[in-house]
């Protein structure tokens, strides 16, 4: 004959695996928060030196005949192809819109030359996130540093 008594768990084990589940979440979140909002900063510092790297690339092959460059505008990246932002071709426009959990401000556009792929002025990039800062900087030569 089974004895009842004996089979599953009692109400006092049940609260404290409840218990330490909690505890381990609650240690555990910030964390986890902390680690996302990082990987957004990179991820957003890699996708900003990029679309730099590609503007300059684009004009140097004098895609669509066009000089090339980027803007920042709050949240928003753009790839376009003009002189200057406001005088873009809009159809042939990337855009990217970053994560809230980043800022970026600075210089709001970069455009490059045709076939030599230098910037009309240099530009520098702030992005912050996740407790973290990072410097996106285009010199005269073109060069992006990260």
């Amino acid at each position: 004959m089974r004895n009842l008594s004996n089979d599953g768990f009692t109400i006092i084990e049940i609260i404290l695996v409840i218990g330490i589940i909690t505890i381990m979440t609650a240690v555990a979140a910030p964390f986890y928060l902390s680690l996302s909002n990082s990987n957004e900063l990179d991820a957003a510092t890699n996708l900003l030196a990029q679309d730099l790297y590609q503007a300059q690339t684009y004009s140097r092959n004098q895609a669509q005949d066009a000089q090339w460059g980027v803007s920042v505008n709050g949240q928003v990246i753009t790839l376009f192809s003009g002189s200057s932002y406001a005088a873009r071709n809009p159809a042939n426009d990337v855009v990217y819109t970053v994560p809230k959990a980043v800022k970026l401000s600075g210089s709001s556009q970069v455009v490059y030359s045709k076939l030599y792929g230098l910037p009309q002025a240099t530009g520098s990039f702030s992005l912050v996130g996740g407790g973290k800062t990072s410097n996106v900087v285009v010199n005269n030569k073109g060069m992006v540093e990260y």
